[in-house]
């Protein structure tokens, strides 16, 4: 193989390993083939929120882990209400904004426990 054949196909080598990195680093922790509310969509397709709901997700993980039963029932229990919460930004005018302030003050939440 030439140098310059070599260079290439190290090239796309890092191209399409470069492209898969960054489509894996924008998926949230759920699956986006079942995602069926237009806020799951909007995650689903908006690297800050995906990171921020894998950011969550790692956290609650912790948290529920490190928890006593009936601490992880009451925390499953919220964690579902805030599902919920979160789903309603289809209402606001600012879906998206509304989508990203949830997850922060969630995370904020879990951070202090």
């Amino acid at each position: 193989m030439t140098g310059s054949r070599h260079l290439l196909h190290v090239a796309i080598g890092t191209a399409l390993f470069l492209q898969g990195a960054a489509a894996w680093s924008a998926s949230p922790s759920f699956n986006c083939a079942k995602a069926s509310s237009s806020v799951e969509k909007l995650i689903c397709n908006d690297a800050e929120l995906a990171g921020l709901d894998r950011s969550l997700s790692s956290l609650y993980s912790r948290v529920l882990e490190n928890s006593s039963a009936a601490d992880k029932k009451r925390l499953k229990t919220e964690q579902r209400g805030w599902v919920k919460g979160r789903d309603d930004c289809w209402k606001s005018d600012d879906m998206r904004g509304c989508v990203a302030q949830e997850y922060r003050y969630r995370i904020d939440e879990l951070k202090d426990r």
